[in-house]
């Protein structure tokens, strides 16, 4: 079939059928999809991709569900945050439902056998995060993923799946009947892969990677250090998103919550007001930063570097002399904003008033304040 003969739609399913997303990006740079398809087979020395029916192909797979693209309305934005890694398209269940749960989805994720602490953790954010209207998104996996996908149901919220798989069936097989309670609840299911598409560590590693993505912001309940949830954290971390762990608990299957916490890459909370306020989170200077902010972290060019707990931040005025023994932040000549309320330092230490900071303004947290 000639390239132009091809649609744009048919062109980036065969493309996604065969190839990475970076594999292609050079090209689709300079050429249109179904360009690069044509230039593939004809450079395929195989002959695998001449035998390959595009139209054919997408034809029978969107008898199970949409073949989402970039060019669609139901396109989540957010997925360009991965660059040249940008997936070529979606599949999805609940395609119509999809951009609204996106612009709000929260991934909360963690081992697939998780403590007993962990399982209740997860239930508690999912609760909060979905009664304040957060779309929870997790991968439907045994352990952390499902507790929240099933406390998000028990709401009457929709919720957000994530499948290593094709969506013709479920990831577990076991988790069939939470998938169609998900959907028939409102919610919506993605994937990168048609169905029929078995699951394989390949698949389980880009999923991950899809989870950071779609979120505002990412929770790690509880992860053993190099799982699947540890890969989805640290992606998060990559593109910037607001990142909770809660605490590490001594147990080695909280190895990768610690690390994480230990190398200042997330915020640390057992509260789940504060996963509630995360996705609300922006980078801001410290000369904007008003009475009452949340503030979570210094941003830099590697990303965010996260306090040991968030600050309240509370404007008051300013003598360098004073040595009053607290972390400051210079918002405008002659004040500061006072961060820390615990052990004093020796002497003030201001910042500069255009550093930037991952803050969440007081107008949007939870009614009852955090602990400062």
């Amino acid at each position: 079939m000639p390239a132009h003969a091809l649609s744009d739609r048919a062109a980036r399913a065969a493309l996604a059928a065969h190839f990475a997303p970076g594999q292609l990006a050079a090209d689709l740079d300079e050429y249109t999809p179904a360009e690069v398809w044509d230039r593939r087979v004809r450079g395929d020395a195989s002959g695998r991709l001449a035998h390959y029916r595009p139209h054919d192909e997408l034809a029978q797979a969107e008898l199970t569900c949409p073949f989402v693209i970039p060019s669609d309305k139901e396109w989540p934005t957010a997925l360009a945050d991965l660059g040249p890694a940008c997936p070529l398209g979606l599949w999805v269940r609940g395609r119509e439902r999809l951009p609204q749960l996106a612009d709000s989805a929260v991934a909360v994720t963690g081992n697939r056998v998780p403590t007993e602490q962990a399982v209740a953790r997860a239930h508690d954010f999912a609760i909060a995060l979905a009664e304040a209207d957060h779309t929870v998104t997790a991968t439907l996996a045994y352990g952390v993923d499902s507790t929240v996908h099933q406390a998000a149901t028990e709401t009457g919220r929709a919720s957000l799946a994530v499948l290593p798989r094709g969506l013709d069936g479920a990831h577990p097989h076991a988790h069939a009947p939470l998938l169609r309670s998900i959907l028939d609840s409102g919610g919506a299911a993605a994937s990168l892969y048609p169905p029929g598409t078995a699951v394989s560590g390949t698949t389980l590693k880009a999923s991950a990677v899809l989870l950071a993505a779609l979120a505002r912001a990412l929770i790690l309940v509880e992860a053993l250090d190099h799982v699947e949830a540890m890969y989805a954290a640290e992606m998060a971390v990559d593109l910037h998103r607001p990142l909770l762990a809660a605490p590490a608990t001594g147990d080695v299957r909280s190895s990768g919550n610690a690390r994480l916490l230990d190398g200042q890459l997330a915020v640390i909370s057992p509260d789940p007001r504060l996963a509630v306020a995360l996705p609300h989170a922006r980078v801001s200077r410290a000369g904007d930063i008003a009475d009452g902010d949340l503030l979570l972290a210094a941003v830099r060019e590697e990303g965010a570097d996260y306090f040991s707990a968030p600050y309240i931040a509370h404007p008051k005025p300013f003598d360098p002399s004073c040595g009053c023994g607290m972390c400051c932040l210079v918002t405008q000549p002659g004040d500061v904003v006072v961060l820390s309320q615990g052990d004093p330092w020796e002497s003030c230490d201001p910042w500069p008033a255009d550093d930037l900071l991952l803050v969440v303004s007081a107008p949007r947290l939870p009614d009852q304040p955090l602990e400062e």
